[in-house]
């Protein structure tokens, strides 16, 4: 699938997790789309971030004991008698708290330990316990080193904890990154009250064939590479989800107008409100993203499917930066 340009640098392209089409067959979409209602949508009024929001978010990510909820990286070696059984030993293991993904108690007994430390779970497996019945109801100890907290930057936040662990340099310019981060959610949350109402209320009488099928086909081509990542291919994918692929196709090709449709409807938006990206904006923006990624000019561009869907995602993030500015919160 094609990448969002916005991962790079902060914007409000996460909503409609735009790609951009590339190379489309036609510009001139006005046989297509009739607009309806893009300028001065009322939608439910969403606060702004507050500080309160902001402090809570900031301290989940500057400590060092494990909460309920976090993904965190473990090794463990479980023993049964003092002795290590099968199955029960693994390095590296990435584990969500609250999942259930383990035998009970193991994932509670996590909660409060700090990072680096070492603590022993003693626990019963349950009975009947079909992954391995000879432990089923058996008492066992699982001695387990939390690593690390997955989004859990450092234990304090300090300006050198800041400067050793993230691209800023000082503490304030973190906290602003955090508070753009939540920003950019809740301007999120207003996009998709604004777009249901834009296409909602636009007219869509026809499609390009062409660019159609080119979003089809990256639906296609989507599961294709899932499949090989299972080690089989298409058609047995689908035999094992109840799809034929008569049905496959037909939702591929719905998923190809839907995504033509959002991509017209944008298009038409900027032709009809003059809204285009400058040199000088393109440029801040890529120079903004290569000192985000670290990465060369030539290669980001690569990375985000050249410069030509570079612009176009950077002008459809413009248009809903209008459609945001222009909205009505009631």
């Amino acid at each position: 699938m094609k990448k969002g340009l916005r991962v790079m640098a902060a914007g409000l392209c996460a909503m409609l997790l735009l790609a951009g089409c590339g190379n489309k067959a036609e510009s001139d979409y006005s046989k297509y789309v009739t607009l309806g209602q893009y300028k001065g949508v009322e939608i439910t009024a969403v606060p702004d971030v507050t500080e309160e929001e902001l402090e809570a978010e900031v301290a989940s990510r500057f400590r060092d004991t494990v909460a309920d909820g976090d993904t965190v990286n473990i090794d463990y070696v479980g023993t049964k008698d003092g002795v290590a059984f099968d199955g029960g030993t693994a390095q590296g293991q990435s584990l969500t708290i609250g999942s259930n993904t383990y035998i009970d108690g193991f994932e509670e007994g996590l909660v409060g330990v700090k990072v680096g430390d070492t603590v022993d779970l003693n626990l019963t497996f349950p009975d009947p316990y079909k992954n391995n019945p000879d432990l089923a109801g058996k008492p066992v100890v699982f001695t387990v080193t939390v690593n690390s907290i997955s989004g859990v930057v450092g234990a304090e936040l300090t300006e050198e904890v800041i400067a050793a662990n993230t691209m800023y340099d000082s503490v304030d310019a973190y906290r602003e990154s955090v508070r753009e981060e939540l920003q950019l959610v809740k301007d999120n949350q207003k996009l998709t009250q604004i777009w249901a109402i834009v296409q909602e209320t636009t007219t869509i009488s026809g499609y390009p064939k062409k660019e159609v099928e080119e979003y089809a086909n990256d639906m296609k081509s989507y599961y294709e590479s899932m499949a090989s990542m299972y080690g089989t291919d298409l058609a047995t994918l689908l035999s094992a989800s109840g799809m034929t692929e008569e049905t496959f196709n037909q939702q591929c090709q719905e998923y190809g107008q839907e995504e033509c449709a959002k991509y017209m409807i944008l298009e038409m938006i900027a032709k009809e409100e003059n809204i285009t990206v400058s040199e000088e904006e393109f440029n801040e923006e890529i120079a903004k993203a290569v000192t985000e990624s670290g990465m060369e000019k030539e290669t980001l561009l690569e990375y985000y499917g050249g410069e030509e869907l570079v612009r176009e995602n950077l002008l459809y993030n413009k248009v809903l930066e209008f459609l945001l500015e222009n909205a009505v919160e009631v």
